[in-house]
């Protein structure tokens, strides 16, 4: 639901930082219960086959953090 409210914001071009920070927070939290979630699998049951996810899932969470501590508003 949060990525659909960042697409939204994006798209009608709005503003409010509340909204963008705490989208952009709930993303991340819930990319890194999935990468937590695929370790389990990996090293619990032996599927070796999430190494690609995992590292993408790992560059996807630390690029959204990054976006969440550099975001500052337009003013007008």
């Amino acid at each position: 639901m949060m990525g659909i409210i960042l697409l939204v914001c994006g798209l009608f071009d709005i503003h409010i930082d509340l909204l963008i920070k705490t989208s952009l927070g709930v993303s991340v939290a819930f990319m890194t219960v999935l990468v937590i979630a695929e370790l389990f699998h990996v090293l619990g049951a032996g599927y070796f086959r999430f190494h690609p996810v995992i590292i993408f899932e790992i560059y996807t969470v630390i690029n959204l953090m990054q976006i969440a501590y550099e975001y500052e508003p337009e003013t007008k």
